[in-house]
C-alpha cells in the first residue's frame, strides 16, 4: 500500500528521505540504503509528485532532494509522463525553481522538452506549470540570483535566446500563447500573456525585430485589445497594463537603435521601400535614386536620426500595406514642380516623431490607463501620413511649408487622441480623414490666437512676477552654495605678488602710481617667498565674512574645515563690486591686475592696455572694493560659469542684482519653464483664465463682519 503524507505539515526527515529514495528508485538511481527499494508503478508516481509539489518549497528537502540526484528524475519523469503525473511533477519542478538554485546545469534538450508541452498539451493543469517555467528561464540571468541575495552557480540555460533557440524546434510556440490569451481558463490565459510580457521585456537587441515581426503575425496586438474591452479583472487590468508600457519602451530601444547600411535587416528593409516605389525607370531631374521617395539625401540611413530603426520599420510597413497608394503617391510627387513636392520619406518619419513625442515614448513611461491605439501604432502611422499628404495639397503647400504642415497636423493629432469618444483605430481613421482642412486650420489659429493673447494677460503677469522672485531666489541659494563650498583662485599680484586683506590703516602711492593699501603688502612678502601661488577663498558659516589662505599648491580640490584659512575680509567693508583689468607686464609670466576705477597714471595705463585684454579676460576678473576704492579681494576666475557663480553670489548676498549674462539666461529660462508647466496644467484642466483684474465677489451671507478674501502671493 502506498505510504499517506500529510501535506499540511512540513516533511519529517524521515518522510522526505523515503520520499526521494522511492523517487529516485523509479529510475534507477544508485543508493546504498538499508530499505528495499522497488520501482514505482505508475499509482505510487503519481503520489510521490504530487507529494513532491507541496515538499520541495522546503528548502532542507530541496537540497536533500538535489544531493540525492533528483533533478535528473524529475527531468526523467516530464520527458516521460502524461496527464497528471505530468502536471504534478512540472509544478515540482517550478516549486524547485523558486529556490533560484540546483537547476543551473538543464540544457536546451530540457527547454525544448518544455516548449513542445506548451503547444502539444492542450490541459491547463499541464500548460500552465510549462508555460511558467518558460518563463522563469527568460527572467533568469546568468549568476540566476534574486534581489542583491549570494550569487549562484551560473547556469547554462537563460534569458531570450534560450527560449529563441527552443521555437526554432516549437515554431508554434508564440500563436499558441497568443491563441490562449482568449481562453476561457483565466489562469491559463494570465501566465500565457505573463510569458510574452517576459519574453518582449527581455529580448536582446539581436533577435528584437525577429520577435517583434512574430507578434505582428500572431495578431498578438488584436487579443490583447479584446482584453482591454471585456472588462479585465484588477490583476488582468495591471498585467495588460504591463504589457503596454513594456510596448513602449520596446519601441524606445528600437528608436535608439541607429538605421545602418551594413545591417542586413536594415539593407532589406530600405530594398524593400525602394522596389514597391516602382520607379526605378523614372527619369527626374535632379532626382537620383533615394531623392526620388522624399529623402533629402543620396545617403537615406542618416535622415533616421530621431527614429531610428523604428522610423524605417513604420516607412517599411506603409510601403508593404499601402504598395498602391505609396507607388501613387511617389509618382505624383515625382512628376509635381520642384518646389510643390511633398518628400514621403521625410513626411513618414516626421509623422512617426510626432506620434512618439504625443505619446511620451521613453525607457520611463508608465501609463496608467489602456490607451489601445498605442498598439496599434502602424495603423495609426499610416493614416497620420495619409492626414499629412491631404493637408499639404489642400493647403497648396511648398516644400518650405513643411514645418507649418506639420504643426497642422500636430494640431489635428491632438485633438483627435485627446477625444474620449475615439478609443479604437476606426474612429480614430473617421475623425482624421473626415475632418476638413479649414476646420484643421481654424483650430490651429486659434491655439496660437490663445497662446498670444494668454501671455498678455494679466493673470500670467502676475503669475510671471511671482514666478520670477521664485527664481531669484533659487539662484541666490544656488550662488551662496558656491560660495560656501569655497574655490581655488591665483594669489593677486603686482609687480610683486600681493593678497588682500581688510581694515588698511594707511594708504601709499608706490612709484608706478598704482593705489595700493600697506596693510596689503603685509602678506605679499611672505606669500611672494614661499612661492604660494594660488588662495582659496571660501564664505564663512555666518555669511558675514570671506575667509582665504594662501597655498603653494591646489590640494586638496575643496577644502572642507576653515582651520586652514587664516585670514579674514567682513562682508560689511565691501561697498562695491567692479570688474578688473588684466594686462600683460615684461618680467613677469603672470598677468598683472589694475582697479578699473583708478585715476591718474592708472587710466592712462589702462588706456594703453585696452587693445591688448580681450574683453572674455575682462569679464572673468572682478574684485570687492571698500568705501575708499581700495581692493580687499581679487577673483581671477576660470571660466564664465565660474565668473557668474562667485560676482553674482556677492552681489546677490548684499542684496543687489545679478550682472552677468549667465546668470540672467539661467533666471529667464527659470521663470519662463516655470510659466509654462503651470500653463501645461491650466490647458489640461480646461481652467478659463481672465482677461483682467478678477472681481472681489460678495462676502457669502452668513458668514458675518470677520470674513474676508486674501491674496494669494
Amino acid at each position: 500500500m502506498a505510504q499517506i503524507y500529510d501535506l499540511d505539515k512540513q516533511p519529517t526527515p524521515q518522510e522526505a528521505e523515503y520520499l526521494v529514495k522511492r523517487l529516485s528508485s523509479s529510475f534507477g538511481l544508485s543508493e546504498n540504503t538499508n530499505q528495499p527499494l522497488t520501482p514505482l508503478d505508475d499509482k505510487s508516481l503519481k503520489i510521490a509528485t504530487f507529494s513532491l509539489q507541496r515538499y520541495l518549497k522546503e528548502k532542507d528537502f530541496a537540497t536533500e532532494f538535489l544531493e540525492r540526484g533528483g533533478l535528473e528524475s524529475l527531468c526523467d519523469i516530464i520527458k516521460n509522463s502524461s496527464g497528471n503525473t505530468l502536471a504534478y511533477a512540472l509544478n515540482s519542478f517550478l516549486s524547485l525553481m523558486e529556490h533560484n538554485t540546483g537547476w543551473e546545469s538543464l540544457d536546451d534538450e530540457f527547454v525544448a522538452n518544455i516548449a513542445h508541452i506548451v503547444v502539444n498539451q492542450p490541459l491547463s493543469t499541464v500548460a500552465r506549470p510549462a508555460t511558467a517555467i518558460l518563463e522563469k528561464l527568460v527572467c533568469a540571468n546568468e549568476s540566476n540570483s534574486e534581489g542583491g541575495g549570494e550569487a549562484q552557480p551560473a547556469i547554462n540555460c537563460f534569458g531570450y535566446p534560450t527560449i529563441h533557440r527552443a521555437m526554432k524546434r516549437e515554431p508554434e510556440l508564440i500563436k499558441i500563447l497568443v491563441e490562449r490569451l482568449l481562453s476561457p481558463e483565466y489562469l491559463l490565459s494570465t501566465s500565457s500573456l505573463s510569458l510574452l510580457i517576459a519574453m518582449l521585456k527581455h529580448v536582446t537587441d539581436e533577435y528584437r525585430s525577429k520577435l517583434t515581426g512574430a507578434f505582428e503575425s500572431s495578431k498578438l496586438k488584436k487579443n490583447v485589445l479584446r482584453l482591454m474591452k471585456n472588462h479585465p479583472t484588477d490583476a488582468l487590468k495591471l498585467m495588460i497594463l504591463d504589457y503596454q508600457t513594456v510596448y513602449l519602451q520596446n519601441i524606445n530601444k528600437r528608436q535608439n537603435v541607429a538605421v545602418s547600411s551594413h545591417n542586413a535587416y536594415h539593407v532589406s528593409m530600405m530594398k524593400d521601400i525602394w522596389n514597391a516605389a516602382k520607379v526605378d525607370g523614372i527619369v527626374a531631374p535632379g532626382l537620383k535614386k533615394w531623392k526620388k521617395i522624399g529623402f533629402s539625401t543620396e545617403v537615406p540611413q542618416r535622415e533616421f536620426g530621431r527614429t531610428g530603426v523604428f522610423g524605417l520599420e513604420e516607412m517599411h510597413y506603409f510601403a508593404m500595406n499601402e504598395e498602391d497608394l505609396y507607388s501613387k503617391l511617389i509618382l505624383e510627387q515625382i512628376h509635381r514642380p520642384e518646389g510643390k513636392r511633398c518628400p514621403f520619406a521625410k513626411a513618414s518619419i516626421e509623422v512617426t516623431d510626432l506620434l512618439c513625442s504625443h505619446w511620451n515614448v521613453s525607457s520611463s513611461n508608465t501609463p496608467a490607463t489602456f490607451q489601445p491605439l498605442i498598439l496599434d501604432f502602424d495603423r495609426v502611422h499610416s493614416t497620420t501620413l495619409q492626414t499629412f499628404f491631404r493637408i499639404f495639397h489642400d493647403m497648396e503647400a511648398t516644400t518650405y511649408d513643411f514645418s507649418k504642415v506639420s504643426a497642422l497636423v500636430r494640431s489635428q493629432l491632438r485633438s483627435t487622441l485627446n477625444n474620449d469618444a475615439v478609443k479604437d483605430i476606426q474612429e480614430f481613421d473617421r475623425n482624421m480623414f473626415g475632418t476638413p482642412y479649414q476646420v484643421i486650420r481654424d483650430r490651429r489659429l486659434k491655439e496660437l490666437e490663445w497662446a498670444d493673447d494668454l501671455l498678455g494677460r494679466d493673470a500670467i503677469s502676475n503669475l510671471r512676477t511671482r514666478l520670477s522672485k521664485q527664481s531669484y531666489e533659487f539662484l541666490k541659494k544656488q550662488r551662496i552654495s558656491c560660495l560656501l563650498e569655497g574655490a581655488w583662485f591665483p594669489c593677486p599680484f603686482f609687480n610683486n605678488r600681493m593678497s588682500v586683506i581688510p581694515n588698511t590703516s594707511g594708504i601709499s602711492t608706490p612709484s608706478n602710481g598704482t593705489i595700493t593699501s600697506n596693510s596689503t603688502l603685509g602678506i605679499n612678502a611672505s606669500s611672494s617667498a614661499s612661492g604660494k601661488r594660488w588662495r582659496y577663498y571660501k564664505l564663512s558659516t555666518s555669511k558675514k565674512a570671506i575667509l582665504f589662505g594662501d597655498f603653494p599648491e591646489k590640494n586638496p580640490q575643496v577644502i572642507r574645515s576653515y582651520d586652514k584659512l587664516t585670514n579674514k575680509i567682513e562682508l560689511s567693508a565691501v561697498h562695491e563690486i567692479k570688474p578688473i583689468q588684466r594686462f600683460p607686464t615684461s618680467g613677469f609670466s603672470h598677468n598683472t591686475t589694475t582697479a578699473s576705477s583708478s585715476t591718474g597714471t592708472q587710466s592712462e595705463l589702462l588706456n594703453s592696455t585696452n587693445n591688448v585684454s580681450s574683453s572674455s579676460s575682462t569679464n572673468l576678473s572682478f574684485a570687492l572694493y571698500n568705501d575708499k576704492n581700495i581692493p580687499l579681494a581679487e577673483f581671477h576666475c576660470s571660466s564664465a560659469r565660474e565668473a557668474a557663480e562667485w560676482k553674482d553670489g556677492f552681489s546677490m548676498l548684499l542684496d543687489k542684482r545679478f550682472t552677468s549674462k549667465e546668470t540672467a539666461e539661467l533666471f529667464h529660462a527659470l521663470t519662463e519653464v516655470g510659466v509654462k508647466v503651470k500653463l501645461l496644467q491650466i490647458a489640461g484642466d480646461r481652467v478659463e483664465i481672465p482677461h483682467g483684474a478678477v472681481e472681489i465677489p460678495p462676502v457669502p451671507p452668513g458668514l458675518g463682519s470677520g470674513f474676508f478674501y486674501d491674496a494669494i502671493e
